[in-house]
């Protein structure tokens, strides 16, 4: 009888590492389980917190600074809708002037000046708005006039646009800075935008052509506080001028005119204005 072969014996159990250490797999999850509840209530509490300081800052903006943003926004709106309406018809209808010049000196005037084209469209008038160009009337006048375009000017950081930014980050810190931003942009900026409304009186002038060296000028004034328009009559250039002045209210810088043809345009269509507000004026013809 033959002897039977022998085979290898296996082992059947579970083979095991002895000398690789076993990992406490629970404690790590409940560590890690642990850690994770307590970061989510920091940055559950963060978020509260932000929440919080950026109802703060809405309600700041909401009671001090959106209604004079509103105003300011009302007016022009209501002001670029009169400059429209000009455009209707020439302005060669002197309408009976109720007020004096020299009772516009304390006044909150906004002062407009377009090319008529210009009104043709509200895109146009705006585009005109926002060129905003210089000239002497003002001076000429012995005004301070305001220009439609400043009713537009706002510092960024009392904009609404400003405003939706808060909900960009929860850091605290940014938030805190944002606020103090707002807070100090309403101590030194806002009241400056205050001043700026209600407005008293709107003056409107339309060149009739390109230039207001060579083409008629349409003169509009209206007293907002009775929605009436006090004014309308058509002036041009007469040339050289010779103004006599009040005193009363902001100093002109009427020297400016000597020897610019445009300063001198500007304070020719002001006398025609001072005349027909009340105030005498020498208006003296360059020769041909």
């Amino acid at each position: 009888m033959e002897p039977s072969e022998l085979t290898p014996a296996e082992f059947d159990g579970v083979r095991r590492n002895r000398y690789r250490p076993r990992l406490p797999w629970r404690r790590i999850g409940f560590v890690v389980l642990v850690a994770a509840l307590i970061a989510g209530a920091y940055f559950w509490r963060q978020k509260v917190r932000a929440d919080e300081l950026r109802e703060r800052i809405r309600a700041q903006h909401a009671e001090q600074v959106a209604p004079v943003l509103d105003e300011l926004a009302a007016t022009r709106a209501e002001l670029e809708s009169k400059a429209l309406d000009a455009k209707s018809g020439a302005a060669n209808r002197l309408v009976d002037a109720a007020v004096r010049l020299s009772a516009l000196h304390d006044k909150e005037m906004v002062y407009l000046q377009v090319r008529a084209p210009e009104l043709a469209s509200e895109e146009g008038l705006h585009t005109a708005v926002r060129a905003e160009r210089k000239d002497a009337i003002g001076a000429c006048l012995g005004l301070e006039l305001t220009p439609l375009s400043a009713l537009s000017e706002v510092p960024e950081v009392l904009t609404v646009k400003w405003l939706g930014r808060v909900d960009d980050t929860n850091d605290m810190q940014r938030l805190s800075v944002r606020e103090e931003q707002l807070t100090r942009a309403i101590e030194r900026e806002l009241p400056a935008l205050k001043e700026r409304v209600p407005v008293d009186y709107f003056l409107l002038l339309v060149v009739q052509g390109k230039s207001r060296l060579r083409d008629p000028v349409d003169v509009f004034l209206w007293d907002l506080a009775q929605d009436k328009l006090v004014l309308r009559s058509r002036t041009e250039n007469r040339g050289r001028l010779i103004t006599v002045r009040s005193q009363i209210g902001p100093k002109a810088d009427s020297a400016k005119a000597a020897g610019d043809p445009i300063a001198i345009a500007d304070c020719s269509i002001a006398a025609h204005i001072k005349a027909q507000l009340g105030e005498p004026t020498m208006d003296l013809a360059t020769p041909d």
